[in-house]
């Protein structure tokens, strides 16, 4: 099974998350830890956060925001290459090509029709529908219908609608400017700043569902994203999503049976 994840996405997650000054190559991404990751992360967060810019005008939480999405981004891209690193499925895309080729192979298999790529990109899923529950974007992956870099550029489409869930709690006045810092930097994952906000009792349980709730309500659906590319139609679109609920409440069912 080869990797779903470009080396040349992971480098680039790399200069996003640490800067110009680490040299970021394939031995970098050998020795490179978690803890590294994080750390840089919570560094970057800090510097970016639009949380921290809200008394400034509204161009300057723009940019905060623009620039914090894409440090997220590269997060996310990273700590999924660190899963596929500890899994043993990490090989880095091109590998054969020489360096100087490896953007021109991408831009040959890349123009070739849909119907081609989708038959020897080594993005898409082959194997059996995993036997949980899964969001519609993840039932389409792994049905084979969309890939994975598809899955990974919708979702990101759809999150750069979401209002930042701390900036919605300021506004509420549900968190102050303090209390956001410290759910930020807080030594659990990142990324969950609900939980994390739970956890040290600056939110609630519901809080949170509440913020997640109107948070997903200002969202375009996934869907949306593969009309708009072509990828797929609204009648498949309809059809899948009719599949993906008749999976989900089999799994649900076998649950309860057992």
């Amino acid at each position: 099974m080869t990797t779903h994840l470009l080396e040349s996405d992971v480098m680039n997650a790399c200069r996003t998350l640490f800067g110009p000054e680490p040299d970021i190559s394939r031995g970098f991404l050998h020795y490179i830890q978690p803890d590294g990751a994080r750390s840089a992360y919570r560094r970057k967060a800090k510097e970016t956060h639009p949380d921290f810019f809200y008394t400034e005008d509204h161009r300057v939480q723009q940019e905060k925001t623009a620039l914090f999405r894409n440090i997220l981004d590269a997060y996310d891209i990273i700590n999924l290459f660190f899963k596929e690193r500890e899994e043993g499925l990490w090989t880095a895309s091109f590998d054969t090509a020489p360096r100087s080729n490896r953007k021109e192979t991408y831009q040959a298999w890349s123009s070739r029709p849909r119907s081609a790529r989708q038959q020897s990109g080594n993005d898409y899923y082959r194997g059996p529908v995993p036997l949980r529950v899964l969001e519609f974007g993840r039932y389409l992956y792994y049905t084979g219908n969309i890939s994975y870099r598809a899955l990974i550029e919708a979702l990101t489409w759809q999150r750069k609608q979401r209002p930042i869930i701390g900036t919605v709690a300021l506004r509420w006045g549900w968190l102050a400017k303090p209390s956001i810092e410290q759910i930020i930097t807080a030594d659990s994952a990142p990324s969950r700043f609900g939980e994390k906000a739970v956890r040290l009792g600056l939110l609630s349980d519901f809080q949170v569902r509440t913020l997640l709730y109107y948070q997903r309500s200002q969202q375009e659906r996934l869907g949306k994203y593969f009309i708009m590319k072509k990828i797929l139609t609204s009648d498949q679109l309809d059809r899948f999503a009719q599949k993906a609920h008749e999976h989900n409440r089999r799994i649900l069912a076998s649950k309860k049976a057992a």
